[in-house]
C-alpha cells in the first residue's frame, strides 16, 4: 500500500478519527463510449480497495453512477461527501462543494478544443463555415465544446449554432470525426487537440492537410471534489488515493477507460478558464440538461 504524505512530505498517521464514513457518488456522463458493465466493475474493485485501504466505510449506489439531477438533491441534503462529476454539473454544485482543491484528470497532452478544416479547403475564417457540414466529438471531456463553439459563434456574431451549420453530427470516436474532414466527406470538425495530435502521430498526413480554424484555453472538464465542511484529514487520504490510481492495475484499468493518464489534486482556479466558458453560454441561454 502507498505512504500517504501530508503537507511537506510528512506521513499521514491514521487515527481512530480518520475511520469514518465516505458517501461518494459518480455522475453517469463520466461513462462516455465506455461499456457501462466494464465501468462498474471497474469502479467497484477500485472503492472496495479504498475502502481497504482508508479504513473508510465507503457508501455508493449500487449502480456506482448517478444522474446529476439526483446527485444534486443529495449534495443539498447533506448526504453526500465527494463526486465525480463534469464541469457543467460542478458550476451547478459548487454552492455545496469545497472549490478550493479539486482532483482533477492530467494527460500527455494538455485538454484544448480545436476546431479542424482542410487546408485546401478555403475555408479562412469561422464566417465561411456558414451552411457547411460540421461533425463534433461526443465525449465527456467535451461535455463543454458546444459552449465554447457557441460562444465563438456569438462573439463574430453569426447567431446560433444550429442555424449556422447545414448539419451537425456526433460521434464518440476521434477518428469518426477527424478522417471525415481529412478525407473531403465533411467540412470542419470540433474535437481535442490531443486526439487530433494522436491521429496525427498515427498519421503525419493528418497534420498536413487539416489545419486549426480555432483552438480554445487550455480546460478542465472532469474533477474530483467534496463537499463543504467534510473531514479534512479523511479528504487528504482519499485525495492521495486518487492520485495514486495509476500504481495499481485496476487504477490504471479505471483511468484508461476514462481517458487520462493520472489524476492530481489542483487549486481551484485550474477550473477558471472552463468556468468562464460555461459562464459566457449561460449569459447568452445556454442552459444544462437535467439540472
Amino acid at each position: 500500500m502507498p505512504l500517504l504524505l501530508g503537507a511537506g512530505g510528512a506521513p499521514l498517521a491514521r487515527t481512530q478519527s480518520d475511520v469514518q464514513q465516505l458517501r461518494f457518488s459518480l455522475s453517469d456522463s463520466m461513462i462516455g463510449d465506455v461499456n457501462v458493465t466494464d465501468a462498474r466493475s471497474a469502479m467497484v474493485v477500485w472503492l472496495k480497495r479504498i475502502e481497504q485501504d482508508l479504513k473508510v466505510n465507503l457508501r455508493y449506489d449500487p449502480n456506482i453512477f448517478e444522474s446529476p439531477a439526483r446527485m444534486l438533491a443529495r449534495l443539498r441534503q447533506g448526504q453526500l461527501d465527494a463526486i465525480a462529476v463534469n464541469i457543467l454539473e460542478f458550476r451547478h454544485m459548487m454552492e455545496w462543494l469545497d472549490c478550493d482543491r479539486v482532483t482533477v484528470p492530467v494527460q500527455k497532452n494538455k485538454l484544448q478544443y480545436v476546431l479542424l478544416v482542410r487546408a485546401e479547403s478555403g475555408i479562412n475564417k469561422l464566417s465561411d463555415l456558414r451552411s457547411r457540414r460540421l461533425m463534433c466529438l461526443d465525449s465527456p471531456p467535451t461535455c463543454i465544446a458546444p459552449a465554447w463553439l457557441s460562444n465563438l459563434l456569438r462573439a463574430d456574431s453569426l447567431g446560433e449554432t444550429d442555424l449556422f451549420f447545414s448539419s451537425i453530427v456526433k460521434k464518440t470516436k476521434p477518428s469518426q470525426v477527424i478522417l471525415p474532414v481529412f478525407f473531403g466527406q465533411t467540412d470542419a470538425c470540433l474535437t481535442t487537440n490531443s486526439s487530433f495530435l494522436t491521429m496525427a502521430e498515427l498519421n503525419p498526413q493528418v497534420s498536413k492537410k487539416l489545419i486549426p480554424l480555432a483552438i480554445s484555453a487550455e480546460l478542465v472538464t472532469t474533477l474530483y471534489a467534496f463537499r463543504k465542511g467534510w473531514n479534512d484529514r479523511t479528504r487528504d487520504f482519499v485525495m492521495r488515493a486518487l492520485e495514486d490510481l495509476r500504481i495499481s492495475a485496476g487504477g490504471r484499468q479505471i483511468l484508461n477507460m476514462f481517458q487520462c493518464d493520472r489524476l492530481v489534486v489542483q487549486p481551484g482556479a485550474c477550473l477558471k478558464s472552463s468556468l468562464d466558458v460555461v459562464a459566457q453560454w449561460e449569459r447568452t441561454g445556454g442552459k444544462v440538461a437535467g439540472l
